[in-house]
């Protein structure tokens, strides 16, 4: 059973039993790791071994690729076409308003050769309910869902760049804020409250508040679930980069896409969280990945593309994200109040009725993206405990 403390904290359940198809570090291991390193070289190699052996192995036509001006699926492009110059690939990107990257997206993958394709989202909730009923758990921001249907057009095999994030420190917004948060006496527990100050759109200020008379919470149990990543002797950013990928990674974003994939009969590749991959990305130290000094990441991965034709990207992570203050003002705000004004969560005493009319002041207030964040998990919540717990709802149930 999914614990939605965790949920509205974390935005993941690390106590979910899941069966991941990618391994545990084992942190003894980093610890002990030796002086030298695999290359960017010796990376490229695995790399360029594992699309073959995926390629090879299924024989396609033609392929689908989720498409970025970032790093990780830029990469993948570069090296599929290397290794395979006649191969049809169609790229695809998701764009929710005109501040997404999708332009650029386009002269890459039409740089490289490819057919690029761009979903528009005008309103990503009015999907939920069906997502919901896919995925079983509690979630709004649920992208993957659309390229991986557009991709089921033009092919049952998609490749992603899922991984390179996680492993090779793609999260440089987060590094320098998390290390100016240190202190050299800090234990665990301040540890982990200085990296989820790091991830403050998560949870709001006054969670405590949030869960009504059913639910207890506190932090302690939050910071405990983190406490291994931080309670060890490895580097500040090593421990982030452990809490990373066992966080989000391992028990939302895999999980989420895995469940997208087997509703649409699709394949999916993510060649960096091939597990010698991963193995080889731990065994490279903080330092080697992120400058702290230019606040640059992903060096391995940078080095290789450089050498590659497609070597044009942002240096502006941008992602497949949403403006939170025009969702609200556009669509947000009222499919939240129409849904929550007679919600089941606050009738069963999950969460707090009065807490809830608080945010909606705070939010007419100041437009806080981190209470509308809150806001859009509250909807999300309620969609999937109408559907999985009180059984009122149905997937077909419209927003």
């Amino acid at each position: 059973m999914i614990d939605i403390r965790n949920i509205l904290t974390l935005r993941y359940d690390p106590t979910t039993e899941i069966k991941s198809p990618i391994p545990q570090i084992d942190i003894n291991q980093i610890e002990r790791r030796k002086r030298a390193f695999p290359s960017s070289e010796d990376i490229e190699l695995e790399l360029r071994d594992n699309i073959r052996k995926n390629i090879t192995g299924l024989n396609p036509k033609k392929i689908s690729l989720a498409l970025s001006t970032g790093v990780d699926s830029n990469l993948m492009l570069s090296l599929i076409r290397d290794e395979y110059p006649k191969l049809d690939i169609k790229c695809i990107s998701v764009s929710f308003d005109e501040a997404s990257e999708a332009n650029y997206a386009k002269k890459i993958a039409e740089s490289m050769g490819t057919d690029f394709y761009n979903v528009t989202v005008d309103n990503p909730l009015k999907d939920l309910p069906l997502l919901i009923s896919i995925i079983q758990e509690p979630r709004w921001n649920l992208y993957q869902y659309y390229f991986i249907q557009k991709s089921k057009q033009f092919s049952n095999v998609l490749f992603t760049g899922d991984g390179g994030d996680e492993l090779f420190g793609g999260y440089t917004f987060r590094y320098n804020k998390f290390l100016s948060l240190l202190n050299h006496n800090h234990d665990w527990k301040q540890r982990v409250r200085s990296y989820l100050d790091c991830h403050e759109r998560d949870w709001i200020p006054d969670q405590e508040k949030l869960f009504g008379e059913t639910v207890r919470f506190d932090w302690y149990s939050v910071y405990s679930l983190l406490r291994k990543y931080f309670d060890n002797k490895l580097d500040p950013l090593d421990q982030v980069f452990l809490a990373d990928y066992h966080g989000k990674l391992i028990y939302d974003f895999i999980p989420t896409n895995h469940k997208f994939f087997n509703h649409f009969g699709l394949t999916g590749f993510s060649p960096l969280l091939d597990s010698k991959i991963i193995d080889m990305a731990f065994m490279i130290p903080a330092s080697a990945k992120f400058n702290d000094k230019t606040n640059v990441g992903k060096i391995p991965l940078r080095k290789i593309l450089s050498t590659l034709k497609g070597s044009n990207v942002s240096d502006t992570k941008i992602g497949f994200g949403m403006d939170l203050k025009k969702l609200w003002s556009t669509n947000a705000k009222e499919i939240v109040i129409a849904t929550l004004s007679n919600a089941s969560i606050f009738r069963d005493k999950i969460i707090s009725g009065d807490f809830y009319n608080h945010m909606i002041k705070i939010i007419e207030d100041t437009q806080n993206v981190r209470y509308i964040s809150k806001m859009l998990q509250l909807l999300s919540l309620e969609i999937w405990y109408k559907m999985f717990i009180t059984f009122e709802w149905s997937s077909r149930h419209s927003l």
